[in-house]
């Protein structure tokens, strides 16, 4: 083959490389629109709701921490105020029952002399003299 007819055939390469690469640039152009098209909207709508959950995912966040950090300065004091209440229940108790206890005591005691009382008397009426 002789030198003109090489750089003929190179040229008819070259310019079938050239029709190749703006064939795939056309196609390359079509296949994005069309699949930008397909897309773009379903995408645009997905990061629209994304965004709004994440503002509400971000707002009971800070809400989370904000009442755990609550509920950790309220968790000694309820603790304290737990035990507090516990043994005044505790004491209340003891008192009410020592106290219970000391009337029930005086009530036997007062009973027991009074009972000695009544059956002196009954001893009495019973006696031949009183009749």
């Amino acid at each position: 083959m002789s030198e003109e007819e090489l750089k003929n055939r190179i040229n008819k390469i070259a310019v079938e490389i050239e029709k190749l690469e703006v064939s795939s640039k056309q196609k390359e152009v079509y296949i994005t629109n069309k699949i930008d098209e397909e897309f773009n909207s379903k995408i645009s709508e997905v990061e629209l709701n994304l965004q709004k959950q994440q503002t509400i995912y971000d707002e009971l966040n800070s809400d989370i921490n904000e009442l755990m950090s609550k509920k950790n300065d309220l968790t000694p004091i309820i603790k304290a105020l737990e035990k507090q209440y516990n043994n005044l229940k505790k004491e209340r108790e003891k008192a009410l029952g020592n106290n219970l206890k000391a009337i029930a005591k005086e009530k036997k005691s007062k009973t027991k002399i009074i009972d000695k009382d009544i059956k002196l008397l009954e001893r009495e009426l019973k006696t031949p003299q009183n009749k």
